[in-house]
């Protein structure tokens, strides 16, 4: 997926000093705040929160001993931080690429998933890779990668906070479904509009970034708790920066 769409970045040549001035002196208009709401959503994505609090207990650690707990939340915590610049950049790239041809265009408006790479082979040709394929290949990749994370959320969900003893195969199974077969009503309903199915995409994500405070105010009250943290609880000013 980062290949891919890097791939597709410097095809596209963006200027470096625009691209700063961007990223550090953002602007944002009042037709776009949907887009960018539910551009936190689809990095954040609420489950991600489950997720990475079930991941952490798969290292083994004294917890009695504190220089291996504060080894592990470092590497902990490099690890969140590596995943949330990746994911940044990656979706950097995307942006760039779209901005940089279509920005300010009549088929700006026109643009969505379904069209988009048929939109990048027009304006920037086929060449020793065709971007189309390029496009295609992180496009699978990023549904992939997030079809894969909102499983594992759901399983580590069911065995834990629902407590539900099932063979894992028959746990598998439950999951992938509770995430298929709405894909597939909605692949099925929305198979003949395009511009309706971009739309609940959006509309999706924007639901993703309303769902994070759920997730996340929960998880700061328990870590803020010294009977539950004991030394490791966090201080005042983070729980109300965060």
């Amino acid at each position: 997926m980062a290949v891919s769409f890097a791939w597709m970045f410097g095809e596209t040549k963006p200027s470096g000093t625009e691209l700063l001035l961007g990223v550090l002196i953002p602007e944002l208009s009042s037709r776009t705040i949907k887009q960018a709401v539910g551009v936190v959503g689809c990095i954040i994505m609420p489950h991600n929160v489950f997720l990475h609090s079930a991941l952490v207990q798969s290292r083994e650690i004294d917890h009695t001993k504190t220089g291996r707990v504060q080894e592990a939340l470092n590497y902990y915590s490099i690890e969140s931080a590596a995943a949330l610049l990746i994911s940044f950049i990656i979706n950097l790239f995307v942006t760039t690429v779209f901005a940089k041809a279509f920005y300010g265009t009549e088929v700006a408006s026109t643009i969505g998933l379904v069209n988009a790479g048929q939109y990048l082979q027009d304006k920037y040709g086929g060449g020793l890779f065709p971007i189309l394929y390029i496009w295609a290949i992180g496009l699978l990749a990023a549904g992939q990668s997030s079809t894969i994370t909102g499983t594992y959320a759901g399983q580590f969900i069911m065995g834990g906070f629902l407590n539900l003893k099932l063979k894992k195969w028959l746990r598998a199974l439950i999951t992938r479904s509770f995430a298929i077969v709405p894909t597939m009503i909605v692949a099925l309903v929305f198979d003949t509009s395009e511009a309706a199915l971009d739309v609940l995409n959006e509309w999706l994500n924007v639901l993703q970034s309303i769902q994070i405070p759920f997730a996340l105010i929960p998880l700061l009250c328990l870590v803020s708790k010294e009977q539950i943290m004991g030394t490791f609880k966090i201080g005042s000013v983070l729980k109300v920066s965060c």
